[in-house]
């Protein structure tokens, strides 16, 4: 019989998009829910100064204030913003 190792699944947990709050800030799964587009797009758009580009949290983690992606909504809504 050999003595092979069985490998236990893994339950890595990953951030879920939560509606946007009335304030603070959100994380980018989030606001990409709300936009509607994909991560790479929001990326370019944050290069070209279409979207703000938010705030670091942590070395790794990315913070957007609510103040300015209800801005962003507001003149997506008004075709100031594309």
């Amino acid at each position: 019989m050999s003595t092979t190792q069985q490998h236990q699944p893994r339950t890595k947990k990953t951030y879920i998009a939560a509606p946007l709050p009335a304030e603070g800030y959100c994380r980018k799964p989030s606001i990409l829910a709300i936009l509607g587009i994909s991560s790479t797009s929001f990326d370019n758009g944050i290069k070209d100064g279409r979207f703000p580009p938010g705030k670091l949290l942590t070395p790794r983690c990315r913070v957007w204030p609510v103040s300015e992606i209800r801005a962003l909504l507001d003149s997506i809504e008004k075709g100031e913003a594309a």
